[in-house]
């Protein structure tokens, strides 16, 4: 007989932490793990109302049988039902009501490790404007492209030996897939708010891994989890030069590798760098290096 209780058992008396407490439910499946990233499933055995759940990371909700309403602070509701999601930011306190209506209640719950999320934000042109309302629900309503992802989810993890590998590339996909629609970006600011909110990151380290994006000074600032002058200041005393100067003669030497030693055309080295306009991007180059990208294109490597 198996020791664990489900998850209408642990919440008579307890306040729902997920993921952390959905480890120990009976009627909750770990599918892929590793550290902060996980995906679960969970087969309800009974409807649940009225259950109070908070966050501690973010996560999304997909539905694949019955209904879900979550109710946040504020007394804002969001329906969520079959092959509909829902994303939930990190540090939420809401309410969610199950109801089944074809059998038990079925729905995967995906949560974002602080990788994945600055992975995910680092491939956008720039971090959306913060705002007031950006520590709510965003609402994914059904569509073919989210569908099919979980299908093929539920159809072929077993096969991926729980590789971390796999897990964040499935992740990082299904984020995508909801900011292809997402116009207002509300996806990207929810998830740069909890980054922010975050405890602070090395400063060092996280300009190494994320330099060659289109990240700016102050997207690397929100990132580690400081302001923008605390950020300025730490990172002199690091380097020794302001980030934006930094930044940018990191990525004009990574331009200048590309050009000469890859052959990169001027134009997708532009593009890889961060620059948006050709003509800035021959600027600054120049200024540097005191030839244009052409130029120094011909330059024999050997």
């Amino acid at each position: 007989m198996s020791l664990k209780q489900s998850t209408a058992q642990h919440c008579e008396n307890n306040i729902l932490y997920i993921p952390s407490a959905l480890h120990s439910m009976r009627d909750v499946e770990l599918l892929l793990h590793n550290q902060d990233s996980a995906i679960f499933y969970k087969a309800l055995e009974q409807d649940l109302i009225n259950v109070e759940f908070h966050t501690s990371a973010p996560c999304i909700v997909y539905i694949e049988t019955g209904t879900e309403t979550i109710t946040n602070c504020y007394n804002h509701a969001c329906r969520v039902q079959q092959h509909e999601a829902v994303f939930l930011p990190k540090g939420l306190n809401l309410y969610s009501d199950y109801i089944s209506t074809n059998g038990s209640l079925r729905a995967y719950l995906l949560f974002l490790s602080d990788d994945v999320v600055t992975d995910f934000l680092a491939t956008g042109t720039s971090l959306p404007k913060l705002s007031n309302s950006t520590s709510t629900f965003l609402k994914v309503d059904k569509s073919p492209a989210v569908t099919l992802f979980f299908e093929s989810l539920i159809a072929s993890y077993r096969y991926w030996h729980h590789s971390p590998h796999i897990l964040k590339l499935k992740l990082l996909e299904i984020l995508h897939i909801i900011d292809i629609n997402d116009e207002d970006q509300q996806l990207r600011s929810n998830l740069s708010v909890n980054q922010q909110e975050n405890p602070k990151r090395n400063i060092k380290r996280l300009m190494e891994k994320y330099i060659i994006s289109h990240l700016s000074a102050k997207d690397f600032a929100a990132l580690s989890g400081r302001s923008v002058s605390s950020f300025n200041r730490e990172f002199k005393a690091l380097y020794g030069t302001t980030p934006k100067q930094w930044i940018i003669e990191q990525r004009l030497a990574h331009a200048y590798t590309l050009l000469v030693e890859q052959r990169w055309s001027v134009t997708a080295v532009a593009n890889e760098v961060g620059y948006d306009n050709i003509s800035h991007f021959i600027t600054a180059f120049k200024r540097v290096y005191h030839q244009t990208p052409h130029q120094i294109k011909t330059v024999d490597p050997h």
